[in-house]
């Protein structure tokens, strides 16, 4: 019976390799991609700051080879919006290609209620806070294209 498995088993080997070549960038840009968002979580947060409920989501998207992502996550704070945003576009986070501040930084804020102040010291509520960049993707990169 294990002889039988064995030689059934034995033409998905080369599909198996196939498959784990094809996967390789994908896997190795992920992990760039994770030790961006370990930077992320390691940098000082603003006075009267934390992280939010979620973990760091990270979108990988790209067109002809050129390579753009996402590294989207949530803040709890009692600071004005611009000012969160201001830490955050004035810091110099390594990116995937190891550039220092190479990306841009968006942010915005759930409303529960139409007609709630955007600016001022009242809009203190949950930021949601994008970095947006482009890595030197390899062209197997599937997601590139």
């Amino acid at each position: 019976m294990a002889r039988r498995i064995g030689c059934l088993a034995l033409p998905l080997v080369p599909l198996l390799l196939l498959a784990a070549i094809v996967m390789a960038p994908v896997w190795i840009n992920d992990h760039r991609l994770a030790r961006m968002v370990d930077r992320i979580q390691e940098f000082p947060l603003p006075p009267g700051t934390d992280f939010g409920y979620f973990d760091p989501q990270v979108e990988v998207s790209g067109d002809s080879g050129d390579c753009w992502y996402t590294i989207r996550f949530e803040l709890s704070t009692v600071r004005p919006i611009q000012e969160v945003l201001n830490h955050y576009r004035q810091a110099k986070i390594e990116d995937p290609d190891g550039d220092l501040g190479d990306y841009g930084v968006v942010g915005w804020t759930p409303f529960d209620e139409p007609g709630t102040p955007v600016d001022g010291p009242s809009a203190t509520n949950p930021v949601i806070i994008d970095l947006d960049g482009m890595y030197d993707g390899t062209w197997t990169d599937m997601r590139c294209w």
